[in-house]
């Protein structure tokens, strides 16, 4: 099978379209833009922590189930495939923020993008039966 015709299929849809939503929040952010989102984010105690945590960790999951939770060994560690991706995308984009005079680099926000990949990590494999 193609990788379009494979993309037409609903969980490649509603990953493309979670993933485009995170890159626009991105977007947004790196240009100082003030939105709707970013303001109701900021309204609730922790909510961009929050918000860390249900972004990277829905992406997450989204992409360890479109990769039918692939698994990569790591020094006879196993690790979602999917998992790492997105933490490792997450990794790149904090550490992007360094870079913009609009954004500010922040660990705590690195961790909640960990704790979302990790929560979603452990309820796939729980999912899966734990192998």
């Amino acid at each position: 099978m193609s990788f379009l015709n494979y993309c037409r299929q609903p969980l490649c849809i509603a990953f493309s379209v979670f993933f485009g939503f995170i890159l626009w929040i991105i977007y947004e952010a790196d240009r100082g833009a003030d939105n709707i989102l970013m303001s109701a984010a900021d309204s609730i105690p922790y909510g961009d922590k929050l918000g860390h945590v249900w972004l990277y960790g829905g992406l997450a999951l989204l992409l360890n189930l479109l990769l039918n939770r692939r698994v990569v060994l790591i020094k006879s560690v196993r690790f979602q495939l999917g998992s790492l991706l997105v933490f490792g995308f997450a990794a790149a984009e904090e550490l992007s923020q360094g870079f913009f005079a609009t954004r500010s680099l922040d660990g705590w926000d690195l961790l909640a993008d960990l704790l979302g990949v990790g929560i979603v990590a452990f309820l796939v494999n729980t999912k899966k039966g734990g192998n």
